[in-house]
């Protein structure tokens, strides 16, 4: 909201405004004449704000004031920036033209900026407050207007070339909805700093907060980021531009900044599965870069933020969904009249997922039991308001088929708890007595069947019902062994699957790798032709390269891994570090090899330089050296994890480099 009590929005007091401007207009050389014409004409429309909501722009100042165009822009300028403080305020609108012709996705061509002057009244308290709020409502409205009825967005290709352009020229800023409107409201009277701020603060700051109450724009912090205009991050609240700028974001952090990293050594080859959930990633990358980064920093900082916004709103839509289907669910079982075996329901034509039967299952509405026989495992739900009607299920099922598993089912679910008319209830005791008959003794059915009484006592109903439980006790015991069994042979199967992948695709990048580094010896006699130069030039950069390799040759006589930072200490500022990496790239391919130490990030966060001249004098003591100490420290009680790590990396590094050196 807009602060009423911002010195920007101060102007003189009325009374003393107007005899200044009396005394002005009256003066001997005529320098001023008509300016109390012109204040009067905006102090007339300033009380009308209430009734129009105008305020006079230039032209209509000239058409009232009848004094010419110059003199009047002249004298707003003189009234509102050179007295102390301002006889008039300088305010801004928008305003919404929908029928304009022009570029649609230029929102110029729809919001026009008009420059406009008010004259508060005494009834304002010296602040231009009233004016300032009512313009802001219309700018908003205009904005509003604009965004839901004309503006276009160009698409996810072009967000992902448009993030391109800006992240490489340093003006990420330039993608964000803050600045698109911040340039609505240039405004040719904002000559200062001091003014052009005063029109962020007025209007700008405000308007973009009420957009983001009205859900127009969506806003989230970067305090991470290292310039002022990349800390708040206003974009259009579109659900699939959000999802593109993204997707435009691990686009470039992919095809860019992660490819740039893997030539350092500081980053290993990474899967496709890895940016489907890219978080772990994108914190790994962000340790690497500092400022001189710039805006690809900032843009990795900003896809993290959106990475957990995106993430926490998926988790979000997922619960509301998940909720939907219960009810869906639960409105399907309630409508069933009847037990429903559990394993035949789906959602959207998919099983259901262990997470999802808990659930539903613990949903108190429901009622759970599961059945087995010798042949087959079942769960079966019944909705409680469908128990009647269950009963009514069981009896029509045990009268045609003679089928008594609904009847049993109901009886495990001990669905007479939770009935409250006795009718029901004794349907179900005189079905349930019936299905009981084969389990009787043979000679008691048999004597029973000639009489012609084909049903149960109620005294000899527990004794078999006791029976039959602990048989089913049996059975499911069967039947969850088997399924357990079952369960643990498609893990085993579903693992060795995966590993076979892996093998297949370490395999793969082997191939890549040596085919990568047989293509960079072809390559060496292209390079050598690039590095071609003046006389001059080529003694400059062989006394710069030989200075480096004198610098890392010394640090490995004394025991120092040195990296990146300690070549660019013992320079003393002869190199910046993206000048350093880049002369490297370009003229130490032959003569500086590097390599990471594995599992060190924290103290060896560069690849460790060494220069091939060194190797070559000194490549197998290194190799012996490190194949020692690798092996003292598997063999200690307590190894030291350190040691063992830049051992370890040594050996793979010296095991790969030394037979492709020629001596």
């Amino acid at each position: 909201m807009l602060d009423p009590n911002l010195p920007e929005l101060r102007v003189m007091d009325y009374t003393a405004c107007l005899q200044k401007v009396q005394a002005m207009d009256s003066r001997g050389d005529f320098s001023y004449k008509g300016i109390y014409k012109v204040l009067l004409v905006i102090f007339e429309w300033t009380d009308k704000f209430l009734q129009n909501k105008v305020l006079p722009n230039t032209e209509q100042i000239e058409r009232d004031s009848s004094v010419d165009r110059d003199r009047t822009e002249a004298y707003v300028t003189d009234l509102s920036y050179k007295q102390n403080p301002a006889i008039l305020k300088k305010l801004n609108v928008l305003e919404f033209h929908p029928n304009e012709p022009g570029d649609p996705e230029n929102p110029r061509t729809y919001l026009k900026h008009n420059a406009v002057f008010a004259r508060p009244t005494t009834a304002d308290g010296g602040t231009a407050f009233r004016y300032a709020l009512g313009l802001n409502e219309l700018s908003t409205a205009a904005i509003k207007s604009w965004f839901e009825d004309k503006r276009k967005y160009g698409g996810k290709e072009k967000m992902r070339k448009v993030i391109k352009a800006a992240v490489d020229a340093n003006r990420l800023f330039d993608t964000y909805a803050a600045t698109e409107i911040g340039n609505l409201f240039q405004c040719p009277y904002d000559k200062t700093k001091a003014q052009k701020d005063a029109t962020i603060v007025i209007h700008l700051k405000p308007i973009l907060k009420q957009l983001v109450d009205d859900k127009i724009l969506f806003f989230f912090r970067n305090d991470a980021a290292s310039r002022p205009g990349n800390k708040s991050v206003f974009i259009y609240n579109k659900q699939n531009e959000i999802s593109d700028r993204y997707d435009a974001y691990i686009d470039y952090v992919r095809n860019s900044i992660y490819p740039a990293l893997q030539k350092l050594g500081v980053m290993g080859t990474l899967s496709e599965d890895v940016w489907n959930s890219p978080r772990q990633t994108l914190t790994e990358i962000l340790g690497y870069m500092n400022e001189s980064y710039a805006d690809q920093k900032t843009l990795v900082e900003e896809c993290l933020v959106l990475n957990e916004i995106i993430e926490k709103d998926r988790e979000k839509e997922e619960k509301l969904q998940r909720k939907q289907q219960i009810d869906d669910l639960m409105g399907y079982l309630a409508d069933a009249g009847r037990i429903v075996e559990l394993n035949q329901l789906r959602v959207s034509g998919e099983p259901l997922s262990d997470e999802f039967r808990a659930v539903l299952l613990s949903q108190p509405e429901l009622l759970y039991a599961e059945y087995a026989d010798r042949k087959i495992y079942n769960e079966f739900i019944l909705h409680k308001n469908c128990i009647e009607s269950a009963i009514e299920s069981a009896k029509r099922s045990f009268s045609s088929r003679r089928s008594d598993l609904e009847i049993r089912v109901l009886s495990l679910m001990n669905v007479t708890v939770h009935l409250m008319e006795e009718g029901p209830k004794r349907i179900l005791e005189e079905i349930e007595a019936q299905s009981l008959f084969p389990f009787l003794p043979f000679f008691t059915r048999l004597w029973r069947m000639i009489i012609g009484s084909g049903t149960v006592h109620k005294f000899e109903v527990p004794a078999i019902k006791a029976r039959l439980q602990q048989q089913l006790n049996k059975d499911l015991m069967a039947q969850k062994t088997v399924k357990i069994a079952q369960e643990k042979e498609r893990l085993v199967r579903s693992r060795m699957k995966e590993k076979e992948e892996q093998e297949k695709e370490q395999e793969k990048r082997a191939k890549q790798s040596s085919s990568a580094s047989n293509s960079s010896e072809d390559s060496g006699d292209a390079s050598d032709a690039a590095k071609e130069g003046t006389p001059e030039e080529e003694k400059k950069w062989k006394e710069s390269m030989e200075g480096i390799v004198r610098i890392l040759d010394e640090a490995w006589d004394f025991g120092i891994y040195p990296d990146r930072e300690y070549v660019l200490n013992k320079l003393n500022g002869k190199y910046t570090e993206e000048n350093l990496i880049f002369f490297l790239k370009k003229f130490g391919g032959k003569e500086i090899y590097s390599y990471p130490i594995r599992n060190q990030k924290d103290k060896y966060p560069w690849p460790i330089l060494v220069s091939s001249s060194y190797l070559k004098r000194q490549g197998k003591r290194l190799l012996e050296k490190a194949s020692e100490e690798s092996n003292r420290q598997r063999n200690e009680k307590f190894p030291n994890q350190e040691k063992f790590d830049i051992a370890e990396s040594q050996l793979e590094f010296l095991n790969r480099i030394l037979p492709r050196i020629k001596p």
